[in-house]
């Protein structure tokens, strides 16, 4: 077992009015951690005991690959402490806003200094074995913690400290001890399929809806066909279309395959799973289900990857310009995508015709490019990460002509 206790002058229990600080629930939504191993890797998680706990060991699988790994960050931040501790050994914790942190030790080495930023998926350090508390063994000891008496930082190493459940691509890990959970696959800084891909080969396929109500969907043979990304005939999946006033392509469940969202008159949108690989090539055969109401109110619904965690967000524009983004909880949620309350993000949209989601600064975070009725585009690059949750806290204006494609079909998406 690779349990540890850290007794330190550098390592504090908090005292205020003769009782320990207690951790209190975050007021903020802590980013989207990923497991601190490059994409790919699968590591062991263990808790222990309930002195460890919530804690994480890690070891990578197979364990003999664990000294010398490439440690990476989890989420964007800035790096508040990076030093060598006579218990802990290297240890690095980085800020990642809005009180969370996340702390790193019996590192082999770092590679950040207090004060660097960093982002997710930036190395910063080698796993390794440093410490008196390591016990001579490599691996990770890993903390989420959030800073509960707001001094600037979040205790860690000992029990008591400000350690919270820590919380991977969406799935928490503990906190109760004895936990274990074997080759746990790390997603941090894996590739994330572009566009909106029916058939889940990253190549954008397109869907027509006539005025019957009959959906085709074109393939995309780009790769097959000579260059002709549509040169195959198209393919009847489905009916009934005529009556929704919107149909929303967007990969809801993050498993890279385009689903649709439908709004009927009433304002009810409904979820069409895209089942591809498992209805012998019928991408929305199982029925559809209720994912939320009042849709109605909105002018403009726009699927987009805000948050970064490959999971499509929502953002809705009302009659007055307002944005409001419906964070996508799948994963969470117990399947339900927006099930937590939205919050405003923007105002004074109305004065864009058009209002274009796109990845345009390539850092996997989705900006928005808006044109006006002048021809004007302005780009609200995402930075989601950087100014606590603020997705378009910054813009920059280029100028561009908007033309239109118009074909046969009632609708393209």
């Amino acid at each position: 077992m690779l349990k540890k206790r850290l007794a330190s002058a550098a390592v504090l229990l908090t005292v205020v009015a003769g009782g320990l600080v207690a951790t209190s629930v975050p007021a903020s939504a802590a980013p989207n951690y990923q497991l601190p191993f490059p994409c790919g890797q699968k590591w062991r998680l263990n808790t222990w005991d309930a002195s460890h706990a919530p804690s994480l060991d890690m070891v990578r699988e197979p364990q003999s690959e664990t000294e010398g790994s490439l440690l990476v960050a989890p989420a964007s931040g800035t790096v508040n402490q990076s030093y060598e501790h006579s218990d802990a050994g290297h240890m690095v914790q980085i800020d990642h806003g809005g009180g969370h942190f996340t702390t790193f030790i019996h590192l082999q080495s770092r590679d950040v200094r207090a004060g660097d930023r960093v982002t997710q998926g930036q190395t910063i350090g080698r796993v390794g074995h440093t410490g008196r508390t390591a016990n001579g063994t490599p691996h990770l000891h890993y903390e989420q913690g959030y800073d509960a008496n707001g001094d600037g930082s979040a205790s860690w190493g000992f029990e008591g400290a400000e350690r919270v459940k820590a919380v991977f691509d969406g799935k928490a890990y503990g906190p109760a001890p004895g936990g274990e959970w074997r080759n746990v696959e790390s997603r941090n800084g894996c590739k994330r399929r572009v566009g909106n891909s029916v058939t889940g080969d990253s190549f954008t396929d397109l869907l027509a809806v006539d005025a019957g109500g009959t959906m085709r969907l074109y393939s995309n043979n780009f790769a097959r066909d000579d260059g002709q990304p549509w040169g195959s005939a198209p393919r009847e999946v489905g009916h009934g279309w005529g009556g929704s006033t919107r149909i929303i392509p967007a990969d809801v469940t993050g498993d890279g395959f385009t689903d649709l969202l439908a709004v009927d008159a009433a304002g009810t949108m409904r979820l069409y799973s895209n089942n591809f690989v498992r209805d012998d090539g019928q991408p929305w055969g199982s029925a559809p289900r209720e994912v939320g109401h009042g849709w109605g109110g909105s002018t403009r619904i726009i699927p987009a990857d805000v948050t970064g965690d490959g999971f499509t967000d929502l953002l809705a524009v009302d009659a007055a310009g307002t944005m409001r983004l419906y964070s996508n909880n799948f994963a969470r949620d117990d399947g339900q995508p927006w099930a937590s309350a939205p919050r405003e993000v923007g105002h004074g949209w109305s004065g864009s015709t058009r209002i274009i989601p796109a990845d345009v600064t390539g850092d996997g975070f989705t900006d928005l490019l808006a044109v006006d009725a002048g021809g004007t585009m302005r780009l609200y690059s995402n930075n989601f990460a950087r100014d606590d949750g603020q997705p378009w806290a910054a813009r920059r204006v280029r100028s561009a002509t908007a033309g239109a494609v118009r074909l046969g079909s009632s609708r393209l998406m």
